[in-house]
């Protein structure tokens, strides 16, 4: 495996889909179609992969695969790994293991219809695979994956496993864990990957994080392609709670400037997908 690995990994899913289990009044519920902008931003997303020669894991929700499967072939067009997000983006310690393995298949199903043969990996929504859902873990080996990426190894009320490995491993055998970029201060572990942590982070932070580790870790990171819309859809929704003002208040955050520290990014280091670093992990 080369001395520097760094993965880019993509989420694709629409804006509203990280609030639906958050908030009661979320504008838009379980089962709505994505709206159109979510193929226009992984347009954009391939775009500049393409123009600063990278390749990525694209972890697809299915119901975007389902309605747009269009997007899924221009991303294996595209010479990218697609994996899946699942299918309904919902915490998956809210759910009963029968009904995370019906949502796995269903997922399974649409990606295979829009062109995907062979599907090594997933993601859960939320990075919701915690101390209360480890036994997703045995679901997604049980079904053939080759690894997970959900296990984030920070303290988060919403998620997070704080004592998790920060490096790839295997979980058990044939399945190996991708953890998203932290580095360490002051004896915890605080995010990088992606995000509203990669979005408000100064980028000298995030450079000298890579380049200091180069030889010790393989850093994962993570955006969505919404981050690269400068629009705000969500805001012509109306909305009844002060959560969830706050919460999509954060989501715009740091999105003006991010297009331009993702470029940067993205042309300063190389980056692969976690299939093509599983490879070389497993012949070591």
């Amino acid at each position: 495996m080369p001395e520097t690995t760094n993965i880019i990994t993509v989420d694709v899913e629409d804006w509203y889909h990280s609030s639906l289990d958050l908030f009661k009044d979320s504008p838009v519920q379980h089962g709505a179609k994505p709206e159109p902008s979510v193929v226009d931003n992984t347009i954009q997303t391939l775009d500049l992969l393409s123009e600063t020669d990278n390749r990525a894991t694209f972890f697809v929700l299915a119901t975007v695969a389902e309605h747009y499967p269009d997007i899924v072939k221009e991303i294996l067009n595209k010479g990218h790994e697609v994996a899946t997000h699942g299918y309904c983006h919902k915490l998956i310690y809210n759910m009963r293991p029968e009904e995370f393995e019906d949502d796995l298949k269903i997922s399974l199903e649409h990606l295979n219809r829009a062109g995907c043969d062979h599907i090594l990996g997933y993601r859960a929504p939320y990075w919701s695979i915690t101390k209360r859902s480890l036994w997703a873990l045995g679901i997604l080996r049980k079904l053939g994956f080759k690894y997970d990426s959900s296990i984030f190894p920070i303290r988060r009320g919403l998620y997070g496993i704080p004592n998790a490995p920060t490096h790839p491993h295997k979980v058990s055998e044939g399945l190996w864990e991708f953890p998203p970029a932290t580095i360490r201060f002051l004896g915890i572990n605080l995010p990088i990957a992606g995000g509203g942590y990669l979005r408000l982070m100064p980028y000298k932070l995030i450079s000298r994080a890579i380049s200091k580790s180069i030889s010790k870790y393989v850093r994962v990171f993570y955006f969505h392609p919404y981050e690269l819309d400068p629009t705000d859809v969500h805001l012509k929704h109306k909305v009844k709670s002060v959560g969830t003002v706050a919460y999509w208040l954060q989501q715009k955050l740091g999105r003006g400037s991010n297009p331009d520290k993702l470029k940067r990014l993205l042309s300063e280091f190389k980056f692969t997908s976690i299939k093509e670093t599983l490879s070389s992990l497993e012949t070591h």
